[in-house]
């Protein structure tokens, strides 16, 4: 079986292009989820884990939504997308 594509979406307490982002990314990722791996990241409140993943991945500005293909490799999306933009994102990282 295949990896599964995922799609990562780092953000934090504080930001304000992140508080009206993320929120809406989860609610267009829901029919996504099962088909691909999906994770949200608040930087400020996560703790050392999800920091260390956004530094590896070399974040730099929040939002930032990060798409790894099956073959691993990585596209990085900085700052808020539109709902059409996720929606097209999480298509084609489901495949």
């Amino acid at each position: 079986m295949p990896t599964p594509a995922a799609v990562f979406v780092f953000g934090q307490t504080g930001c304000p292009a992140c508080a009206t982002y993320i929120p809406r990314f989860k609610r267009l990722s829901n029919p996504y989820r099962g088909r691909i791996q999906i994770g949200v990241y608040d930087l400020a409140r996560d703790g050392r884990h999800a920091n260390e993943f956004a530094s590896k991945l070399g974040i730099r500005a929040t939002p930032t939504t990060v798409v790894m293909s099956r073959r691993g490799s990585l596209h990085k999306h900085v700052g808020a997308l539109g709902d059409a933009q996720i929606v097209q994102l999480l298509d084609n990282a489901a495949g």
